[in-house]
């Protein structure tokens, strides 16, 4: 695209009606710096033709952490702002990016202006791939649009990368080389502090605007936006000063309905100055002026940022292929956007239809499953030395109780864990955050159910656990059955043609590699985990396919389920099977579910599998009845470590605490490299 650095000193008044295509010169004072000389205008072949252009931004959805902007008092605004620095005037086609492509422009207006770079090319594209992830509204990710807030967090997280390793809409593949991967390039341009403008204060836009130059704006776009096509002809050369800026016109400013995103790099005494994404041919060379009552009739969100500071520890992870390591342990970023960036290609998300998850902060895609083989395991396989060696994979899938952020510090703890003992890790991450809803409802049914004035003691204990049960059944039911269902999709085939489950796409990336026996595949699954992990039994086994070993932490599966779908292949297709349980009494004296006094499996059992009592595997009443054929059973709290012990004994005395016990995390470690 070609690049204006010519600015003209003043902009045009409104033009008469009908006729908006028509400027005129207004006088104002010069601008106290001088605009820079215009730079030859390159032909653009390949602009779109006249069209309505796609409106898509959609607007903040409200959210009280918002950081609001405060001016700096000292600095006093000039009467008028005309941009200096001639920034790249962006066509975004047929798309529905306007996002991206306002973003990428304040990323490179920031980048000149600070001298790190002084010919950036931002990718829009990456952009707004990062904003719809992060989009507040439900729906898929497709081109659809999406929120500056979005696009900010994306930029938060991600970075911000070279348009060359993200040049189209189709997200690129992960890269074998640093300098080639756009994930990693884009590490190097992280976003520091981000404020929200109130878009009713005309004053804080000005002061905003004379403290950083730029501002990332939102409004509502009515008609008049696309009488500027064609105001600059394609052969017109950019002049200075002599050229006024085109001003939208108002007529139809109050049927303004769909949402745009634009930049806003100046003012004038009859509006703000904005850079839009529809080519130079619109407006005045990609400007034009949107009076101040079309931008308060209008507006929807306005956002000043700054650029982060690019660390040594920014520049190690752009380039690293694969997991850090010091000597021989993972070394993770100790703040958590790095630290998650560097977890996501070891992490597998699953949405709740059993599909790979194409939003939030650990989206995966199909080549993410392709790069774990490829890229990471290759780079493992390395750095290992193991070549034709056997590699134990594992996948880890957490319990259903946990949300996100949970999960997010589960992987944090497993993943370099499993990797310091040469063991691959894959993080299943299914995020349901089943225990806040299950604590909800107990909340909810504790204030209903009447309590007695009697004595107190384990009687009375017992009878306020059973009230709650049969009040809990039906909500209970519903939603356990719902976290079954997710957990079963997993490993559900394709229905005509449809999209794989998640845990078919990512064994056929190892299956290859298991049949040559180039892999050992072992799974580990933690409460709810234990249900992915026997479904995923029944597909491999019907495919043919082996486990090296199974380790269940606290499984939270129907006896039934898994001696249906595991026990006829333990010692045969699943070659190694242990189990972590809480004992009895640990299991009574749990105090996870709040009100309710006994274990989530206890709840299960007796309240969520349709309020009849139903055996779980992981209780130790019912266990000790089913004779599992097991390799190694582990009753937990096991007590005090013996002085000859090798490893630690299991400790947790919680249903949730298996997962970062250090006694368990050894136990399944040393099962694994049996």
């Amino acid at each position: 695209m070609a690049t204006r650095k010519a600015a003209a000193r003043t902009a045009a008044k409104p033009a008469a009606k009908k006729k908006p295509k028509r400027v005129t010169q207004a006088s104002a004072p010069a601008p106290e710096d001088p605009p820079a000389k215009a730079r030859k205008r390159r032909k653009q072949d390949d602009a779109p033709a006249a069209r309505l252009f796609e409106r898509s931004a959609k607007p903040d959805a409200f959210d009280a952490r918002d950081i609001l902007f405060r001016p700096n008092i000292s600095v006093t605004p000039k009467a008028e702002m005309i941009p200096v620095m001639g920034l790249t005037v962006k066509h975004q086609g047929e798309t529905s990016a306007c996002t991206g492509f306002a973003l990428s422009t304040v990323v490179e207006y920031l980048l000149r202006k600070s001298e790190r770079d002084s010919r950036p090319a931002i990718s829009p594209y990456m952009l707004y791939s990062m904003a719809r992830r992060y989009d507040e509204f439900p729906g898929s990710v497709d081109d659809s649009g999406s929120s500056l807030r979005g696009a900010l967090k994306g930029w938060f997280r991600h970075g911000a990368c070279a348009q060359g390793l993200f040049p189209t809409i189709d997200m690129p593949p992960a890269a074998k080389r640093p300098e080639d991967d756009w994930w990693l390039d884009a590490v190097k341009r992280p976003l520091g502090a981000y404020y929200r403008i109130d878009t009713r204060s005309i004053v804080e836009m000005h002061a905003a605007l004379n403290e950083v130059g730029i501002l990332y704006a939102s409004a509502g776009c009515h008609d008049g936006w696309d009488d500027g096509h064609g105001v600059t002809p394609q052969d017109d050369e950019p002049t200075p000063v002599t050229r006024p800026f085109w001003v939208i016109p108002t007529t139809g400013q109050d049927m303004a309905m769909q949402g745009h995103a634009f930049v806003i790099v100046g003012y004038t005494q009859d509006g703000f100055l904005i850079q839009n994404s529809w080519g130079e041919e619109w407006g005045t060379h990609g400007m034009a002026v949107l009076t101040y009552d079309d931008w308060l009739r209008n507006a929807m969100d306005c956002w000043v940022v700054q650029l982060g500071v690019v660390t040594h520890e920014h520049e190690r992870i752009a380039n690293s292929i694969s997991l850090r390591t010091e000597g021989q342990k993972v070394t993770l970023a100790a703040g958590k956007v790095l630290r998650d960036r560097e977890l996501t290609p070891f992490i597998v998300n699953v949405g709740n239809n059993g599909k790979l998850s194409n939003s939030g902060a650990f989206r995966t895609t199909q080549d993410d499953l392709r790069a774990i083989v490829d890229v990471h395991m290759g780079a493992a396989r390395e750095r290992w030395n193991l070549k034709d060696k056997p590699m134990d994979v594992c996948v880890y899938a957490h319990g259903g109780l946990v949300g996100e952020n949970d999960a997010a510090e589960a992987a944090a703890e497993w993943i370099p864990l499993l990797y310091d003992n040469q063991i691959f890790p894959v993080f299943l991450m299914w995020e349901t955050d089943f225990i806040s809803t299950v604590k909800n409802i107990i909340r909810d049914a504790a204030s209903n159910v009447p309590r007695t004035t009697g004595g107190i003691g384990e009687r009375l204990e017992r009878w306020w656990n059973q009230r709650l049960e049969r009040w809990l059944a039906r909500p209970g039911t519903v939603i356990w059955g719902e976290m079954k269902q997710n957990a079963e999709a997993m490993s559900e085939p394709a229905i005509n043609g449809g999209e794989e489950a998640a845990m078919i796409l990512l064994y056929k990336h190892f299956k290859t590699h298991v049949a040559r026996g180039r892999v050992r595949l072992h799974i580990v699954g933690h409460s709810a985990g234990a249900i992915v992990a026997s479904h995923f039994v029944k597909r491999l086994t019907a495919d043919g396919g082996e486990l090296e070993s199974l380790s269940l932490m606290a499984p939270a599966v129907t006896m039934k389920t898994f001696q249906d779908l595991v026990v006829p292949h333990l010692g045969s297709r699943v070659k190694r099977y242990q189990q972590f349980h809480l004992s009895d009494r640990a299991e009574e004296d749990d105090p996870t579910c709040g009100p309710y006094r006994r274990s989530l499996l206890y709840l299960v059992s007796e309240s969520f599998e349709g309020g009849t009592t139903t055996p779980m595997l992981g209780m130790e009443r019912y266990f000790r009845e089913a004779a599992i054929p097991c390799d190694a059973v582990h009753v937990s709290p096991a007590g005090s470590p013996s002085a000859t012990a090798r490893v630690a004994p299991v400790a947790s005395s919680t249903h949730g605490g298996f997962d970062n016990d250090k006694g368990t995390q050894q136990q399944v470690i040393a099962f694994i490299k049996r």
